[in-house]
């Protein structure tokens, strides 16, 4: 019995090496490289977006102040205002800079590529059902020159190749929906940048109580006497 076994764990060693399964794996990689491409590529638009958002909004409170428009704010604190958000500007300049997503995403398209060009060049010694071990060793030497050359994609790129292939990894619908949040959860900076800067306008320009009217701010200006 300890003998079948064993031979039937080295089938599997030895099925694991055919050169269809490395097709496979590579195909898979290919889309997971893929899928990385996209995110990173969707991290410079709302990067850029955002920063560009927040130069709008300074600009517009230089504007404010400029035509003496009445703001919620007295003086100080729209200053301060103007500094945090200033400062938040100098930030995303800063990590848009360091994580240099456009050069990332563009080299991770190309690996996909190469992968994908790679999987074509063995394609028709996959269609025979003899084996090929001179075959597989060269590929499997691409492959690894390949994955050593580019950084690794993360597990969230590989797990939406998950949820595209259904028939290799049958998913539950909850496992499927906790994949997408967490990859819409990975863009959670963006809209969190959204939402202070609507509500900081809303602080500067919302319509007060009539109650309040006498107890208006005046406008960011230093009186002049």
């Amino acid at each position: 019995m300890y003998v079948a076994a064993m031979a039937d764990a080295f089938a599997k060693d030895f099925e694991a090496q055919s050169l269809r399964t490395l097709y496979t794996k590579m195909k898979k990689t290919a889309k997971a490289r893929f899928n990385c491409a996209k995110r990173l590529s969707s991290h410079q638009t709302y990067s850029l977006w955002s920063l560009s958002l927040f130069s709008t909004d300074l600009i517009g409170m230089t504007l404010i102040s400029a035509l003496n428009i009445r703001t919620n704010l007295s003086p100080p604190f729209y200053n301060l205002l103007q500094i945090m958000l200033a400062l938040l500007v100098l930030v995303l300049s800063l990590l848009l800079s360091a994580n240099n997503y456009s050069n990332r995403s563009e080299k991770m398209h190309r690996c996909a590529l190469e992968l994908n060009a790679l999987c074509h060049e063995i394609l028709p010694d996959c269609q025979t059902d003899r084996e090929k071990p001179e075959v597989y060793k060269q590929t499997l030497d691409k492959y690894g020159n390949i994955l050593n050359s580019y950084e690794n994609h993360s597990n969230v790129d590989f797990d939406l190749v998950r949820i595209a292939l259904s028939d290799d990894y049958p998913l539950r619908w909850y496992h499927r929906a906790l994949i997408r949040v967490r990859y819409v959860f990975g863009f959670w900076l963006y809209l969190s940048l959204l939402i202070l800067l609507v509500t900081s306008f809303a602080i500067l320009l919302w319509p007060r109580h009539k109650a309040l009217e006498g107890n208006e701010a005046k406008p960011p200006m230093s009186d002049s006497r």
